[in-house]
Parts: structure tokens; C-alpha cells; sequence
């Protein structure tokens, strides 16, 4: 198929994409002749992109959960100091500043032209970028959309007088050179800023916006930014073969998250972040997200089969619609009944495999589908998906029913804040595993963030653990007030899990330029770099560790190499 006719598709809006994991085969049939087309992932995970007319409407119940793409948003915005890492840079028996690193960011796209990311001889430091958004260029091998630009375009475009029109590539939203430029931004001795990895490679995939259909599947607010799981699952590919090519260790950095999924680390973008985490000479950061406050999260523990819960959202004025996701896992079961602010009442869910429903609240002019998954692929989860549109103003009441019990756990989410038109929330919510998709990755960093003036975990830094209590996060880094270079070359400060992950990943290319320079050090991975940092890591003698705000304690870089030498 040409590469032509397969572009046409993926940024088609009457094509559809879905997810093939690696292990099962492709179920979403038939595939007519020229109505179709594949890209490939790393880890044998395939992409589909498939006309939809005709077909079914998106559903869990005909395609499959893991199949639907998910949507990530962005995870908003004296750090190095409190970090450790101005002392491992400024120590001559260290002499790490990430010479020899690539740190590789799936994003909204970087401000090349920025100074923080040339040499001290106008060059650049960027050595590659795919724009996913720009098509009249060539893709990189392998993929058939977007654009690639190399490290000579870059140049090029540098000496020109007209820039744009060598490499059209722009980062509108100033996130992606944000996030790059803590990481691996070079010395503005003028601003007072200094990256923590200065002298490291970059690479940058500019993702493309989510398609309309798939924001109308999950409610997300019409003008919300989002962007799906395939295209950085690519994008992490795309990253991939860049550093195999130039023969280079790679750290990717992640700053996206999302409450969709069942926070325990298996939804596929998670799943192949701890397949890079194993890799030789890969390292993997992400970050814990900025949910702890948005009372988003409702936890119930039953402790009789003949208990009831209710869970009571405030669903605000013009609100366009909103997505719930209720979880429980196996053998607990649960089913729930929907009471509306007018007080319609429906019956308790039939709890039949894969089965779904259409309600309708006649006097509050809401419609809401429920689709109910017992067995979810490569999970042991039960999954109630709720989708609300149009929903009337007040108090919506879930009342949740135990037919099953062992632990007894039920689990809700609403989306991220980003994703929401209006005002929507838990009456009663729980902070506590809060942190977003990926963050519940087993094998990647991912860190939490704080306040490195005043040492207190931020109010909104999302919390642990994994719904299957697994330790996250693993640690927590800087992330309030952190200063990185914003739009049309001016600096900027921002609070949020982006600084943190973009401190971790450049902590994570230093550790790894060190590590690489031992005598008999062939390759470290991810896990082995988190590892280390966690041995370094600070922490407070009347707090227990770990925990769900700090995970083991505070990143500290020179605190793990000292206490490396010391073993």
C-alpha cells in the first residue's frame, strides 16, 4: 500500500484508529481492499486504521477496551539545587552535564530557534524532530505521516533568514519547549537559567490533536487538548530507532497523563514504557499528574454483600458532557443504579459480559451510555464506562451495589480537569491514587512533585498507590514554581508534574552518562537508574517512607552517587 494512501487515512477524520496489542490478533474485521491500513509500534503492537462507515459505533463492548485509543493531556507546568544536580554539574570528579545522552520528549513540539538549545557556536543541539502535524514533508522511515527534520535541516534553517520556511515546525502551545528546555535547556547566564542537562542531545515528536470522534467518545470538552495513545506510542518508536541509529542511550521523558484507565499499569501505553524501561541504555520518566485536588477520585470499601455506597457528583452550568470510569477487581463484582437531580432513578445494571446501555432521563435531558466489561484483555478488572451528555445541573447519585465481594474495593474516576467543560466533581472524594495513566507504570520513574522552597509536597501533585498497590510514586522532584523557557525566547515559571519530570529526566541522563563511564559498565537500564536514585533519596525523620505523597523521599543526584561510592 503507498505511503500516500496510508497518510490519507491516519489523519482522515472517517477513519478510525485502534490498537493492536502484541498479544492477540487483530479481531476488528472485515477489512475491505484499500479501506484500511497499518502502521507498526515497537514491542509488536500494531495500529489500525480502518474506515468507519458502515461499522459499529465505538464501543468497548464491539472493539474491545484496550483497542480504543485512550486521550493525555498535557500535565501543566533554587529546583536543581534541591534536586542534587547543580552539585553533581559543578563537581570536577564528575564532570557530567549529559555529553553523550539523548533525552526524547513526545509533546506539543519545541522552539528550535530558542538559544537554550544551541551550541555555544549557534548550532543546534536538537537532533531530530517529527511533526506529526505537518505534512508537505517527509515522514521518518518506517511511518507515513507527518514530517522528520534532522539535525542539518535544523542548522540550515538557524542561518537562514527565514527559518520557517527551511523547518515550519512551531510549538504553539510553548509545553514541549518548556518541559526540554528544564531538562536539557543550555546556560542563559543573563536569566539565571540553567537546564539539568545541559549538554545532552534532543529529540522532539510534536504530536497531532486527537480526532473529533474519539473526543466524542470520551465527552472531552470541545476545545480541550488531547492527544491519543497511538501517536505517541509511535512517537516513542520514532524516538527508539533515532538513538539506535545515532548509537546513542536514550532517556524519554514523558509529561502526559490521563484518568482514563484502571490505574494499575496495563493500559498499553504503560505497558510499553516498562518494555523500554528494560531495554540496554533506556531510561523511562514520567509523572504522577496534578489530580490530587480535583476531587476526581471516589474510593468505597464494602464490608457487608448487602451494603450500599453512593457516590454523589456536582455536575456544574453548561457543562457539555463528561466520562466515569468505575473499577473493581476480580473476584469483587459491582453493579450501581443512576438517580438524577430531578431524582429519575434507574434500575440497578444488569451485569451481563461485554453488554451495554443506552439511558435516558427524560425530565433532566441527560442521555447516558453504560457499557459493562467483566473480563477486560490482560487485566483481572471489572470496568463500568459511563458517559454523560448533556447533563443537568446538580447532584448525579451513583449508588454502587456489591454482587460479589472479597476485598470489597470499588474505584471511580472522572477525567482530568483539562478534559472538562465545566465544573465536575466527587462530594466526597479521596486524594489517594490519584496519580494519572502512565504514571502506574511498574518499571519507569515517576515522580511526584514539590515545593523545593518550603519543602512541602504540592496540594495537587497526584498520589499513590497503584490500584494494585503498587508503590508509586517513587520518589518526588521540584516541580512548583520552576523556571524554563516560555514563548518568543522569554523565561518563564511554572507549577506542575511537567517541571518534575523534566528535572527526573535530565537527574536520569546524568546518572546514566556517569554510570556509562565506569570502568566495565557495558549499558545500565531504567530500572537500574531508579534504583539509584531512590538510594539517594532524602527524607524526614518523623515521616515513614514510602508513602503516597514522597514515595521513598525527595530526588537528591549527588546524595545517590555518595551513597553509591559508599557500597
Amino acid at each position: 500500500m503507498e505511503n500516500r494512501d496510508c497518510k490519507s487515512k491516519i489523519l482522515s477524520e472517517s477513519y478510525w484508529d485502534f490498537l493492536i496489542p502484541n498479544y492477540r490478533e487483530n479481531r476488528i474485521t472485515p477489512l475491505e481492499e484499500g479501506k484500511y491500513c497499518f502502521q507498526s509500534a515497537d514491542f509488536d503492537y500494531r495500529v489500525l486504521y480502518v474506515d468507519s462507515e458502515g461499522r459499529e459505533p465505538i464501543s468497548f463492548y464491539t472493539y474491545g477496551y484496550h483497542s480504543v485509543p485512550n486521550c493525555y493531556a498535557l500535565l501543566n507546568m533554587e529546583s536543581l539545587d534541591a534536586a542534587g544536580i547543580t552539585a553533581v554539574q559543578n563537581l570536577p570528579a564528575l564532570e557530567v552535564m549529559g555529553s553523550g545522552i539523548l533525552i526524547g520528549f513526545v509533546d506539543t513540539g519545541i522552539d528550535y530557534q530558542n538559544s537554550v538549545f544551541r551550541n555555544l557556536d549557534g548550532s543546534t543541539r536538537i537532533v531530530g524532530i517529527w511533526d506529526q502535524t505537518i505534512q508537505e514533508g517527509t515522514p521518518p522511515p518506517g511511518l507515513d505521516y507527518g514530517s522528520e527534520y534532522r539535525r542539518e535541516q535544523i542548522d540550515e534553517a538557524l542561518k537562514s533568514g527565514e527559518p520557517k520556511e527551511v523547518v515550519p515546525s512551531r510549538d504553539e502551545q510553548g509545553h514541549g519547549t518548556y518541559l526540554a528546555s528544564v531538562a536539557a535547556g543550555s546556560a542563559d547566564v543573563e536569566n539565571r537559567f540553567l537546564g539539568a542537562a545541559p549538554e545532552a542531545a534532543i529529540a522532539m515528536v510534536k504530536l497531532k490533536p486527537a480526532k473529533q470522534y474519539l473526543k466524542d467518545f470520551y465527552a472531552i470538552a470541545p476545545d480541550a487538548l488531547c492527544y491519543q495513545e497511538n501517536d505517541i506510542l509511535l512517537g516513542l518508536k520514532y524516538l527508539n530507532q533515532l538513538a539506535a541509529e545515532l548509537d546513542m542511550p536514550l532517556v524519554l521523558c514523558i509529561a502526559l497523563g490521563t484518568n482514563f484507565g484502571g490505574h494499575a499499569g496495563f493500559t498499553l501505553l504503560s505497558s510499553s514504557l516498562d518494555l523500554y524501561a528494560y531495554l540496554t541504555n533506556r531510561a523511562v520518566v514520567t509523572g504522577t499528574g496534578n489530580e490530587a485536588a480535583e476531587r476526581h477520585h471516589y474510593y468505597h470499601r464494602f464490608t457487608d454483600e448487602q451494603e450500599t455506597a453512593a457516590a454523589e457528583i456536582r455536575v456544574g452550568s453548561e457543562v457539555t458532557g463528561f466520562s466515569a470510569e468505575i473499577w473493581a477487581r476480580l473476584p469483587d463484582v459491582v453493579t450501581l443504579s443512576l438517580v438524577s437531580p430531578s431524582g429519575e432513578r434507574t434500575r440497578p445494571i444488569s451485569l451481563r459480559q461485554g453488554q451495554k446501555y443506552h439511558l435516558v432521563f427524560t425530565f433532566d435531558g441527560t442521555e447516558v451510555l453504560v457499557e459493562y466489561r467483566l473480563l477486560l484483555e490482560n487485566e483481572d478488572s471489572q470496568l463500568i464506562f459511563l458517559r454523560f451528555q448533556t447533563p443537568a445541573e446538580g447532584v448525579w447519585r451513583l449508588e454502587l451495589l456489591p454482587v460479589q465481594r472479597a476485598l470489597g474495593n470499588v474505584h471511580i474516576w472522572l477525567p482530568v480537569q483539562e478534559f472538562l467543560s465545566g465544573e465536575v466533581f466527587f462530594l466526597e472524594a479521596d486524594a489517594d491514587m490519584t496519580l494519572t495513566e502512565p504514571g502506574t507504570a511498574r518499571m519507569a520513574m515517576t515522580a511526584a512533585y514539590y515545593n523545593a522552597k518550603d519543602n512541602g509536597v504540592d496540594i495537587h501533585s497526584g498520589r499513590g498507590y497503584t490500584r494494585n498497590d503498587m508503590i508509586k510514586p517513587d520518589f518526588a522532584a521540584p516541580g512548583t514554581t520552576v523556571t524554563g523557557a516560555g514563548r518568543d525566547g522569554r523565561f518563564t515559571e511554572r507549577t506542575g508534574s511537567s517541571g518534575a519530570v523534566g528535572i527526573t529526566a535530565g537527574a536520569a541522563a546524568l546518572l546514566m552518562e556517569w554510570l556509562l563511564d565506569q570502568p566495565g559498565t557495558v549499558g545500565v537500564n531504567s530500572i537500574q537508574i531508579r534504583n539509584i536514585l531512590v538510594l539517594g533519596t532524602g527524607q524526614r525523620d518523623f515521616m515513614d517512607y514510602p508513602n503516597r505523597e514522597w514515595g521513598y523521599g525527595t530526588l537528591n543526584l549527588y546524595q545517590s552517587l555518595d551513597r553509591l561510592r559508599q557500597l
